[in-house]
């Protein structure tokens, strides 16, 4: 850009799934009552703080669970964390899960996604799906949070287990209201594969690039 400032600019957003793939998660039968996390178990990551943020929140929310999609070097460090808060029950690790469906029934039953370290590419999943994301205020998150526009960000004080467990209870109140069609159209406009792949067409043909607002 410093070098070319006159010169043509182009989006090509970085994307997970088609559009049909990008539907609010909804699974009749099944109850919304989960905590989700879907990412790597690494330091940057920060899900021990999840575990005890969580851990607080389902001391009033008996019903509360904690779902983890994912694993990586700290997975061993985080079922001590859950025995040792007495949260076993309360907490399911999942595993890795790439397939959209299967990962879909697991959005079904969230009140929100979490993302205590820092927002990525994960954020255009959860969106995509209509469930919106607790997120800490002062990580370095990627490009992607740029969705927080669609308000489906909900903002907690990053390092805070109790600042993260009131989110959590606020979520919870609003789980009725999930999964959000509005935020999930706001996702699929701007971060769809096809979206993806028409920024790659313009710039290739060198043609004007319409934008969503």
């Amino acid at each position: 850009m410093s070098d070319l400032p006159e010169g043509p600019v182009w989006v090509a957003p970085n994307s997970l799934y088609p559009l049909d793939l990008m539907v609010p998660a909804e699974t009749p039968g099944l109850q919304r009552n989960s905590v989700l996390y879907v990412g790597r178990f690494e330091p940057a990551k920060k899900v021990d703080l999840l575990v005890r943020g969580f851990a607080l929140a389902a001391a009033s929310i008996p019903e509360l669970r904690l779902t983890l999609v994912g694993g990586g070097s700290e997975q061993s460090k985080l079922e001590n964390q859950v025995s040792e808060l007495g949260i076993e029950e309360k907490v399911e690790f999942a595993g890795w899960i790439d397939e959209p469906e299967a990962l879909k029934s697991h959005y079904s039953t969230a009140i929100a996604t979490t993302s205590t370290g820092f927002a990525g590419l994960g954020l255009t999943q959860s969106l995509g799906f209509g469930i919106p994301m607790i997120v800490a205020k002062d990580e370095q998150h990627s490009p992607e949070i740029e969705l927080a526009d669609s308000g489906g960000v909900t903002w907690f004080e990053s390092d805070s287990a109790e600042a993260l467990a009131e989110s959590i209870r606020g979520a919870w109140q609003k789980r009725e209201q999930l999964p959000n069609v509005s935020i999930s159209e706001f996702t699929k406009r701007r971060y769809s594969a096809e979206a993806m792949a028409e920024g790659l067409r313009t710039a290739l043909q060198g043609l004007p690039q319409t934008l969503p607002d």
